[in-house]
């Protein structure tokens, strides 16, 4: 993965597919709830059932996709959508400081001696 993907991209990719599984599904409905009986119009609509179905079934795979690449973005530290507030930033320092300081503490006490 080279290009990491903005929160923005993120949110228009999965804006499209709702949109899309939604309007694939009011279309499958709209076509089942049609009453005829020549055997043309059944042949239309049972092909219109199956384009529409596939399309839906495609939707939902690429929505499956955009999870997977999520959680393998999230998992090595490289999906960053929402960003540090100052909040977090001021939070994240005192941590590093409380870190340091019981690094310190650690080391001028002596109480982990190296490994021999």
């Amino acid at each position: 993965m080279d290009s990491q993907p903005t929160a923005k991209a993120l949110h228009n990719r999965i804006n499209a597919n709702v949109s899309q599984l939604l309007q694939r599904f009011e279309n499958i409905m709209a076509t089942a709830t049609v009453d005829n009986s020549s055997h043309a119009s059944t042949a239309v609509e049972t092909y219109q059932l199956d384009v529409e179905s596939t399309a839906l079934i495609r939707a939902a795979e690429d929505i499956l996709a955009l999870t997977r690449m999520m959680k393998e973005t999230w998992l090595f530290g490289k999906l960053d959508t929402l960003g540090e507030d100052e909040r977090d930033i001021k939070r994240r320092e005192k941590l590093e400081d409380n870190v340091l300081a019981v690094q310190k503490a650690i080391e001028e006490r002596g109480l982990l001696k190296p490994a021999e």
